[in-house]
């Protein structure tokens, strides 16, 4: 069943290499038109910042085969309630660590030597798209088990585009902390279009909001 394959599997090859191009996409166009020295203050930052993402990354791999177990019995109001349950576990244990790090933040940045605390603000500024990214809790998984995993592509690859062209647009202009905003924009991008797809296509309610206004 090649064609049924090849129309499941291509969708996940785009989202997983628009997943590098926005994990990566900041460092080359800072090394692009900056020092060697801005580069590795701002990996430094950025990778210490993005460890609030392994949370999103661990709580969708370990309720996507759940997601797609409710919906093919087509028990929607269990899948309503696990989807509210995956969206409070992705935020607010992403939070907790968002705020860890911001406390932490220069010390830690300070072991990779005394200049590297100059990186702080971008960490401020990368915290805004990756909480926007929790506060919509494991989207991506919960399109791709329920079959949208074509839209879900769709908006991943727009939203790559989108960084790397605002990447080129605020660098030359701001800098690090252009490359921070361009980052965090496109982040916060992909969490909007992922809760309008997951709204209308499959109407659930995926934001913490939502969550919190049902308690």
């Amino acid at each position: 069943a090649f064609a049924a394959w090849l129309e499941v599997s291509l969708p996940l090859l785009v989202i997983g290499a628009c997943e590098i191009v926005l994990q990566n996409a900041d460092i080359l166009v800072i090394s692009r038109f900056m020092t060697p020295t801005d580069v590795a203050i701002y990996f430094a930052a950025a990778k210490t910042m993005s460890l609030v993402m392994f949370v999103h990354y661990a709580v969708g791999s370990a309720v996507a085969n759940r997601f797609a177990a409710l919906h093919a019995r087509g028990d929607k109001e269990s899948l309503a309630s696990f989807v509210r349950d995956a969206v409070n576990w992705t935020f607010w244990p992403s939070l907790a660590t968002a705020i860890g790090l911001l406390l932490l933040g220069k010390p830690l940045l300070w072991l990779f030597g005394p200049q590297f605390a100059d990186g702080y603000p971008v960490m401020l500024v990368l915290v805004v798209g990756f909480l926007m990214r929790a506060s919509m809790g494991p989207s991506e998984f919960l399109l791709n088990m329920m079959g949208e995993q074509q839209l879900c592509a769709a908006v991943l690859a727009v939203t790559a585009l989108l960084n790397v062209a605002l990447l080129f647009a605020l660098v030359p202009t701001f800098g690090l902390l252009g490359a921070a905003a361009a980052t965090s924009v496109s982040l916060t991008t992909a969490a909007i279009l992922n809760y309008l797809v997951a709204r209308r296509r499959l109407e659930l309610e995926i934001s913490i909001w939502s969550s919190l206004v049902r308690r």
